[in-house]
């Protein structure tokens, strides 16, 4: 065997060591990258079937982390709308809301819960002015009771505070200031 020969097999062998070793790392590194980016995750059950979603609805462009129900409808959203307000709603098992709680546009909290009849029997939580476009000058809080089929509450108790004036309480029992 020629010197050159010898030469030339011991430099391939040391590039496809080198090229090996190479590769080998180059697939570690990109198996485990630091950012996963997708426009839609969905956690699978045993069977094949979406128990959880994370995604961003196209219509309204709002982040939704979503539970499944076992029929396949939404138990528990929570998420961002597009104008960065959070949310969380949970639905009773025949898909309609239960509880929805959020900020409204002045980032002020509501609590609502409903039955499978009417949503928002009971609303606690900031009692803003229903035109966000024009400045709020009172700062009203409460809890309401309102029964089936209307937005009146039969019963309101809460706070209110009107421009320098202080702060009053508030009790209404159907529609009658009481105090």
């Amino acid at each position: 065997m020629r010197l050159i020969n010898l030469f030339n097999i011991i430099a391939a062998c040391a590039a496809g060591f080198l090229g090996g070793a190479l590769a080998s790392r180059a697939s570690v590194q990109a198996s485990s990258p630091d950012v996963v980016r997708a426009s839609r995750f969905e956690l699978l059950d045993a069977a094949g079937r979406p128990v959880a979603r994370w995604e961003i609805d196209p219509r309204t462009n709002s982040v939704h982390l979503c539970f499944m129900a076992k029929g396949g409808g939404v138990g528990l959203d929570a998420g961002v709308l597009s104008d960065a307000r959070p949310f969380l709603s949970m639905k009773g098992r025949d898909g309609k809301n239960r509880i929805s709680m959020g900020l409204d546009e002045r980032d002020k909290p509501g609590l609502s819960m409903s039955d499978e009849r009417w949503l928002g029997r009971i609303v606690l939580g900031h009692a803003g002015s229903d035109t966000p476009d024009i400045p709020d000058s009172t700062d009203r809080w409460g809890l309401q009771f309102r029964p089936f089929g209307t937005e009146l509450p039969v019963a309101m108790m809460g706070m209110i505070k009107e421009g320098d004036s202080g702060t009053k309480g508030l009790l209404f029992v159907n529609g009658e200031r009481i105090r």
